[in-house]
């Protein structure tokens, strides 16, 4: 995979593109479930769910995941991108704007808790 770099430029414009899935986010069944842990971000741009699950939930990561897809598919175009790439670029900011208490994957793919101090970083994330 060749490494794709985002200017500041086309970074701010992918900070955009966690916005439209966000506001599907808004979910309570979604929303519950952050809190408690129970689903996170992950390094390739989705959310991922933490432990066992359950119907419900899958249906509600999968609604966001499927949407997600759709924005970066189109970013991924207009940024002359894979969807890989930028997956994976829009899945190191979502992790980055964690907040304390929120699950996310690390580089190693284990799930960790967000504390006050940075999350793991991918070598692979923009700057």
């Amino acid at each position: 995979m060749r490494k794709f770099l985002i200017t500041a430029a086309a970074a701010a414009a992918a900070t955009g593109l966690i916005a439209a899935p966000a506001l599907a986010q808004r979910d309570p069944a979604y929303e519950a479930a952050r809190s408690s842990g129970q689903v996170g971000e992950k390094m390739d741009g989705y959310l991922g769910i933490v432990g066992a699950g359950n119907a419900a939930l899958q249906r509600v990561v999968s609604d966001i995941n499927i949407k997600r897809r759709a924005v970066y598919a189109e970013k991924a175009r207009a940024a002359n991108a894979t969807l890989e790439e930028y997956a994976l670029t829009a899945g190191c900011l979502a992790i980055a704007r964690t907040a304390p208490g929120e699950k996310y994957q690390a580089p190693d793919g284990s799930w960790q808790t967000r504390t006050a101090a940075p999350p793991q970083r991918d070598s692979r994330c923009p700057a």
